[in-house]
């Protein structure tokens, strides 16, 4: 096995700021040398670098693969999103995207729209069932909100899923229930093609930000059969990128059956692991009321009922993790963590999303073992463009907003995408990092990519594989033309890197096509 040498490069090596190396030496996929200078020896292959800034791979610790690859290869982003604001914000311009776009599709087609920026809307609603009938002229749609919790389906939709609403509008729990049979119905449409597509370009784009691993937070409880998640499995065995799978059922029989193929028991995420929704949808479970309407949402779930699902869980040997927003909703799952878990084990449990802790909660993190997997990036766009939580929430619970403390307490913060709801662009989330919701809050760019690098790779307990550059770790960095940890914070969103290193090997783009995904299959399957 041929040893290369990696030279000229500016090496971060990322176990602190100012560590730096300019050689690199792999072999087998792994770093088996960094020099400050030259090393003596012979190399099977010299690459230059010529001056590039280098770092270690970015890890995505929520992701909905499987979905995100169906979006990527059959749906488009109703709404842009870009320094200017957001784009269209108006009914008419959302009818010319829809109309445009259905013109150019089979009438048979599902229609997938993501990324609808419902508070940023003149109209600030969803379209209707009998609007999007209109505009997609009868086609089977969903348009999905941004937060994720909210969803519009056109008449032919519903009638495909087998759920009905007099608008077509589901939000809130009513639309977590639902979300298995629609993508079931997504799915379903799927063919070969589509699929070697999608699968393509959901790896090209990690690795075109510079992603070498994502936690796939994948399962539908009110799917009976849940295929998509079985396919998910096969396929992703055997992608170049690395997924780390979390089955999304509290019924642990039905995780079983993916436990062989997992490289560590992981269990939880979102779906049927939701402790409450969204403050878009006003379904996040807060301890004081809604500011826009007086009222308080309820968690889904009671004490005794997480209790019972996180002790399950626990004395199976599973990493848990689950989606948490409002501090009711934290409370709930920080307490049945609490009651389980046992002192000796090093496994990290994961609060996915938790933005809006408490004091008092607070406090208890820092006393736990939690991994915190977040997505400022959103309140990034909310503050500038959106206003939704300033519209919906006190002023008390917006200023209780952490980041940077988290960081300074020593809690695991991670960065990640929650793609498709946000898109998969990490520098966004790293955006919101470094230009926080509570500007006191920010990080640093060193600080906000050891989110997305050392702490990621500690909460998925990969510490010892990844995260940093460093001898005897997986082969995975990116280049750089200047300095991240020198980037100025209103630039981080723009940066992208030159070239992605996989093993040691320059990322080649997947072509899309059908004899490429019989060539994946093809390859020996790995543990996910």
């Amino acid at each position: 096995m041929k040893t290369v040498l990696f030279k000229n490069g500016v090496f971060h090596s990322n176990v602190d700021e100012s560590d730096v190396f300019s050689y690199l030496a792999v072999r087998r996929g792994r770093i088996v040398g960094t020099y400050k200078t030259c090393p003596s020896g012979k190399f099977d292959e010299v690459v230059d670098l010529k001056g590039q800034h280098v770092y270690p791979c970015l890890i995505d610790g929520h992701v909905h693969v499987m979905f995100s690859a169906v979006v990527m290869a059959t749906g488009f982003n109703v709404c842009e999103i870009n320094a200017d604001g957001v784009s269209p914000n108006t009914f008419s311009g959302i009818e010319a995207r829809i109309r445009d776009y259905c013109a150019k599709q089979g009438s048979h087609d599902i229609v997938v729209m993501n990324n609808f920026v419902m508070s940023a809307m003149d109209e600030k609603r969803l379209p209707t069932a009998t609007e999007l009938d209109d505009w997609s002229s009868g086609r089977a749609c969903v348009v999905y909100n941004i937060d994720g919790h909210s969803m519009a389906l056109s008449t032919a939709m519903m009638q495909l899923v087998g759920i009905f609403s007099e608008n077509g509008i589901f939000t809130g729990e009513e639309n977590e229930k639902n979300q298995g049979r629609v993508i079931d119905a997504i799915s379903s449409k799927i063919n070969a093609k589509i699929l070697a597509k999608g699968v393509a370009q959901f790896q090209n784009r990690c690795a075109e930000y510079g992603i070498s691993v994502v936690a796939a937070l994948e399962g539908n409880a009110d799917s009976p059969k849940d295929l998509v998640t079985s396919l998910l499995v096969a396929l992703a065995r055997r992608f170049s990128i690395g997924v780390r799978l979390f089955p999304q059922y509290t019924d642990l029989k039905r995780a079983q059956k993916f436990r062989k193929y997992m490289s560590k028991p992981r269990i939880g995420g979102c779906g049927q692991w939701e402790m409450d929704g969204s403050v878009g949808s006003h379904s996040a479970a807060f301890s004081v009321p809604f500011k826009d309407t007086g009222e308080k949402a309820p968690c889904y779930f009671d004490q005794d009922q997480v209790d019972g699902f996180v002790s399950e869980a626990f004395k199976a040997g599973y990493q848990v993790g689950s989606h948490a927003i409002g501090d009711l909703a934290i409370e709930r799952l920080m307490k049945a963590y609490d009651k389980s878990y046992d002192p000796s084990s090093k496994v990290l449990h994961i609060i996915e999303h938790c933005e809006f802790p408490n004091q008092e909660t607070f406090e208890s993190l820092k006393r736990g073992r939690y991994a915190l997997m977040m997505q400022p990036g959103y309140a990034w766009i909310d503050k500038r463009f959106l206003h939704s939580y300033e519209q919906t929430l006190p002023k008390t619970v917006l200023d209780g907003m952490k980041m940077k403390s988290f960081y300074d307490a020593g809690i695991c913060l991670c960065g990640s995408s929650d793609s498709p709801v946000q898109d998969l662009d990490p520098y966004l989330q790293m955006q919101g990092m470094t230009q926080f919701y509570n500007p006191k809050e920010s990080l640093t760019p060193y600080e906000a990519l050891r989110c997305y690098t050392a702490n990621a790779a500690k909460a998925l307990m990969e510490e010892d594989e990844r995260g940093t550059l460093e001898v005897g770790k997986v082969a995975d960095f990116f280049t750089l033309s200047e300095d991240f940890f020198k980037a100025p914070a209103d630039s981080i969103s723009k940066i992208r890197p030159n070239q992605t290193y996989i093993g040691g090997k320059l990322w080649k783009r997947k072509k899309g096509d059908l004899w490429a995904l019989v060539g994946m299959m093809l390859k020996r399957a790995k543990k996910i």
